[in-house]
């Protein structure tokens, strides 16, 4: 979070718009439109401000595979950003826990950006996006989750999410028509 005096500088989460939750195993006709939203969004950004996409990767046999099934398997296309995405010019976390910020570089990389407000995004708001808000909470990082631009696999609990990370976490909530140029 920004000191008194301090500049606030943004960066842009896009959580695990990864094959498996887009298109395959997990995918909707929903998660498509937030994915391609989102590939919309930052291809107008991504020479404006630091663009972060994580992608779900786990290795066999992880024991998150006992909750979901096998899914976004280490090399399998199920794990790979869903269609263009990966030509956004940004920086790819791979991540294999719920939490972006969980054992991976994430927090490091803003930190020495200068990064103190987050916008994310993602699939799935319930789960990956809940979580990675919660790891920048804890991290004293300002955050807006766009909610236009996330899903859930239910999408029963989509509104629900965005109404727990809110009151839990005070973030700001907003869609992506109303932010603008994302400054």
């Amino acid at each position: 979070m920004a000191r008194y005096g301090e500049e606030n500088r943004s960066a842009f989460i896009a959580v695990d718009l990864v094959r498996d939750f887009v298109d395959l195993k997990f995918g909707s006709p929903g998660a498509v439109n937030v994915a391609e939203k989102n590939l919309s969004l930052l291809k107008k950004i991504q020479e404006r401000m630091p663009v972060i996409l994580t992608r779900d990767s786990h290795i066999k046999n992880d024991p998150e595979f006992r909750v979901w099934g096998e899914h976004c398997l280490e090399g399998t296309e199920g794990s790979e950003l869903y269609g263009e995405l990966g030509k956004i010019r940004g920086r790819i976390i791979p991540k294999r826990h719920y939490d972006a910020f969980f054992e991976t570089d994430l927090d490091s990389y803003l930190r020495n950006e200068g990064i103190n407000h987050l916008f994310i995004s993602g699939i799935s708001t319930d789960i990956c996006v809940m979580h990675t808000v919660a790891g920048a909470f804890f991290r004293n990082y300002r955050i807006t989750v766009l909610e236009d631009l996330c899903c859930s696999m239910n999408p029963e609990n989509h509104k629900v999410a965005l109404d727990i990370m809110k009151s839990i976490y005070g973030i700001a909530i907003t869609v992506s028509e109303k932010v603008g140029v994302l400054e």
